[in-house]
């Protein structure tokens, strides 16, 4: 009965093993770094793009309960890149810098402490006044920048003042097509206002 026992223990923990392995073979959501489009489009089955070119599918999503844009990147039909974009407008700017603390704490809760923070003083005027950061961000003199590290992804949390209006990014990017991120920023036109 013991050797049973024991028997059915060490099968239940192969597979507990196995299922979390399942999940661990993902790079960015449902998707692998150099998956074609059409296989990205597969994977996110349950939602549909609300814009696909040659080298980006687009889609509207929710992740923490924030309206996002998604914007999967592909150079030469490969996943190299996927971002998103709050979507979400905020009359005050402190919800930015909330909602951006948010993304940082879920990914550290995924992916461990990052491996850079920074806080990008551009003009001191508010730098010492907690109440007027958010409108220090929106005004461009502020803007801040988390790095996290995989074995295969980089990740980037980035909040920041763009053509007058501020931007929160999630971007995750693939470390073995690094050599193509450049060429490919520069050729993905990505609307972001």
């Amino acid at each position: 009965m013991a050797k049973k026992l024991l028997a059915l223990v060490f099968a239940m923990g192969l597979l507990s093993q196995t299922g979390l392995g399942w999940s661990e073979d993902y790079d960015f959501r449902l998707t692998r770094w150099s998956m074609t489009q059409n296989d990205v489009v597969s994977a996110e089955e349950k939602m549909d793009p609300v814009e696909r070119i040659e080298n980006m599918i687009t889609y509207k999503t929710q992740i923490l309960n924030r309206n996002v844009i998604l914007h999967y990147l592909f150079v030469q039909d490969k996943l190299i890149g996927a971002i998103y974009k709050l979507d979400d407008n905020y009359l005050n700017s402190d919800h930015f810098i909330r909602t951006y603390n948010e993304f940082k704490q879920k990914v550290t809760k995924k992916y461990g402490p990052p491996s850079r923070k920074i806080t990008n003083w551009l003009n001191a005027t508010y730098k010492n006044n907690r109440k007027k950061w958010g409108l220090a961000l929106s005004l461009g003199h502020t803007e801040y920048v988390t790095h996290w590290k995989t074995q295969n992804t980089t990740i980037e949390c980035s909040l920041r003042e763009h053509n007058f209006n501020v931007l929160c990014l999630l971007e995750y990017w693939s470390v073995e097509h690094s050599h193509l991120l450049k060429g490919a920023k520069k050729e993905v036109k990505i609307d972001l206002f």
